[in-house]
């Protein structure tokens, strides 16, 4: 069920940036990537709270933590 549901998060992530998205700029990638990082809730190269892998969500502008740190 959890693959499922992660699997539901990242297709409408991807509607999401194909409709009304824009890449981040390098700056504000590495940003969010570094608050990424010293996360406590970072599972390897994925968010333990929303499943997603943290490279490629802090590239996306319509995409933000969803712990809000960023």
């Amino acid at each position: 069920m959890a693959i499922k549901m992660r699997a539901v998060r990242f297709i409408w992530a991807l509607i999401k940036y194909l409709i009304w998205g824009d890449r981040v700029s390098t700056e504000v990638q590495q940003t969010r990537l570094s608050i990424c990082y010293t996360c406590k809730d970072l599972c390897d190269t994925k968010c333990c709270v929303c499943g997603c892998y943290v490279k490629k969500k802090t590239q996306w502008s319509t995409e933000a933590c969803p712990k809000n740190k960023w």
